[in-house]
């Protein structure tokens, strides 16, 4: 980023717990959660099993990640709407938003960004960023197999501030996103206007690097989503980075400008503004 604009925040990252919040007609049993977590390749060395003294509370540990990770089956639904009203504009609307609006339960995944073993020697080279990656993958991983309970009803994602209903979520089960399901954690909203249609990214930030956002453009809003998205997957998967000043594009015609400036919905939050 540049240092002449003052107004820009520093872009500095530190791997933090990673949420996700899976919504259920019915509240399973821990039981059940354990059964379809551990229903993974023996080679990852999955165990799982009830915390004493914690109701709902499973301990999920990974050996192959030296990771361990909290799974809590809440018999509630989300407090004051909250995932309803977070629903995806694209991948959570009518007969979707309408059974994410009877959901009754939840099994919250948490991932902190801690490990052990082997593992943590291999991961304490990692950048922050790659390290976030990491969780993200065993968040993904964990996500995958308990989207295989019965009364699934969505997901709630805080770091994408969004919810996404079945048909997204079978996308991600049957691996159309590969091992790092990366919509669940980064979006894109589009607010068309009558001068062009903007948008912004949202999880971004969350994963270490800057949001995304574009004023007014005269892109459809079905191409600027899928811009907007490739972008991120390229940012998350491929470890890309921008820079202030930037050209940046996916074709060599299709070549726009990197504007550093504040996150149009955090002025705390770094980001890139598109040319466009």
């Amino acid at each position: 980023m540049s240092d002449e604009n003052s107004t820009v925040p520093a872009a500095d990252f530190t791997p933090h717990l990673m949420l996700g919040d899976l919504l259920f007609t019915g509240a399973p049993t821990v039981e059940e959660v354990i059964a379809k977590v551990t229903d993974v390749p023996e080679e990852i060395g999955l165990t799982a099993e009830a915390v004493d003294g914690k109701d709902g509370v499973v301990e999920v540990r990974i050996k192959k990640f030296g990771a361990t990770a909290f799974l809590t089956v809440i018999d509630a639904p989300v407090p004051n709407q909250e995932a309803e009203q977070n629903a995806h504009q694209l991948y959570c609307q009518g007969d979707d938003r309408e059974r994410v609006s009877t959901h009754t339960a939840q099994v919250l995944i948490a991932v902190p960004p801690e490990f052990t073993g082997e593992p943590a020697e291999k991961i304490a080279d990692l950048s922050a960023r790659q390290t976030q990656l990491t969780v993200a993958r065993v968040h993904g991983m964990l996500t995958v197999a308990l989207c295989r309970l019965p009364g699934l009803a969505g997901y709630y994602s805080g770091t994408a501030a969004s919810t996404f209903g079945l048909p997204f979520l079978q996308q991600v089960a049957t691996g159309q996103f590969g091992s790092t399901p990366w919509p669940l954690w980064v979006s894109a909203w589009l607010r068309p206007g009558p001068e062009g249609t903007s948008a912004y990214t949202y999880g971004l930030w969350p994963m270490g690097h800057p949001e995304l956002q574009v004023e007014n453009t005269s892109m459809s809003p079905e191409d600027l989503f899928m811009y907007l998205m490739d972008t991120v997957a390229y940012l998350v998967l491929d470890e890309g980075t921008f820079a202030d000043g930037q050209k940046t594009g996916r074709t060599a015609e299709e070549v726009f400008t990197l504007h550093a400036e504040p996150w149009v919905v955090d002025q705390d939050v770094p980001a890139f503004r598109i040319g466009m």
